[in-house]
């Protein structure tokens, strides 16, 4: 039994031998974790805690590791792209240099437990961006179709679809266009509207049809103008009525006429009766059109050219 000791000159400093840090090679597999109850956890910054599958504490709370940043594909100041890892998901875990208090997570992976969208490889042919909503059914998702004669962009919203244009917004349609609306549609336009049909424009309205033109209304018509009205046909001027004809104008009622041309007035009826007393019938007035509430969103720029903004009677 014996010691040693080693020395040396004072003048010299001594430090004791460094030793090399830890260091990871390669990605790590990992299972993103949180609180009881929760979908998605993270932080401000969007990082998140995860379980390494080597890790046998057995924790999957938030207190299962540090926060781990995610790498995205776009990322600016306030702008770019996000998407959470969700509690359950897989992940790849890489380290910076090797630095195992530098945790990065690089990418997601598919499992057995965590499928794809659609069902491979039936819809190998699809791209998809699907999204899941937080505690509830249903999901958000935009889809490519790249089957060839079944090309197709698809999108769903679960709930609402906002669309926001500050300019201008063009849009063409080579074949067919369909809409389906389940409740009601309200359409405020600023200024000017105009439309074009090259062919025929058929329209039906099932209930009322209430049309109020706060200026001049002009319809110019090559052809005839044939109208069916099955109750009453009422109209109240407050100036003047003028009917134009170049050939005649006939007033009908049964077998009664009045006939006017270019050579005189036809009267022909079984009795004609001249400031012989009765009644002329009343015009009902129309109804005026109730303006919805803007659905834009607050703030929109046409919703201060409504044109009963500051009607309360009509609005």
């Amino acid at each position: 039994m014996f010691s040693q000791f080693t020395f040396i000159p004072h003048k010299q400093t001594w430090r004791p031998l460094s030793l090399p840090k830890p260091c990871i090679d390669g990605p790590q597999i990992a299972i993103v974790t949180g609180p009881p109850g929760e979908e998605i956890y993270c932080d401000k910054y969007g990082r998140v805690r995860v379980r390494f599958l080597w890790d046998l504490s057995g924790k999957t709370d938030d207190s299962s590791s540090c926060w781990v940043r995610v790498s995205h594909p776009w990322a600016g100041q306030g702008w770019g792209m996000s998407a959470i890892p969700r509690i359950g998901h897989e992940v790849i875990v890489e380290f910076l240099n090797g630095d195992p208090d530098q945790p990065v997570i690089m990418g997601r992976t598919y499992h057995v437990n965590n499928l794809p969208p659609g069902g491979l490889p039936g819809t190998k042919t699809q791209m998809s961006l699907r999204s899941q909503t937080h505690k509830g059914l249903g999901f958000n998702e935009l889809r490519f179709e790249d089957e060839n004669g079944k090309q197709e962009v698809f999108i769903h919203a679960q709930k609402n679809m906002d669309i926001q244009v500050r300019n201008s917004k063009n849009e063409r349609i080579d074949y067919n266009r369909t809409s389906s609306i389940g409740n009601d549609e309200e359409i405020v336009i600023a200024h000017n509207r105009t439309l074009t049909v090259e062919g025929q424009q058929d329209q039906k309205t099932t209930g009322n049809f209430i049309a109020q033109v706060g200026g001049d209304n002009s319809l110019h018509i090559k052809g005839d103008l044939v109208q069916k009205v099955d109750g009453m046909v009422g109209m109240r001027i407050s100036n003047d009525l003028v009917i134009h004809s170049d050939s005649k104008i006939t007033f009908r009622v049964g077998s009664s006429f009045i006939a006017i041309h270019a050579g005189g007035v036809d009267i022909k009826a079984p009795v004609i009766n001249l400031n012989s007393g009765g009644a002329a019938s009343e015009v009902a007035l129309p109804s005026s059109p109730r303006v919805l509430a803007a659905a834009a969103a607050e703030g929109a720029l046409f919703v201060a050219h409504c044109p009963y903004a500051n009607n309360k009677e009509e609005a």
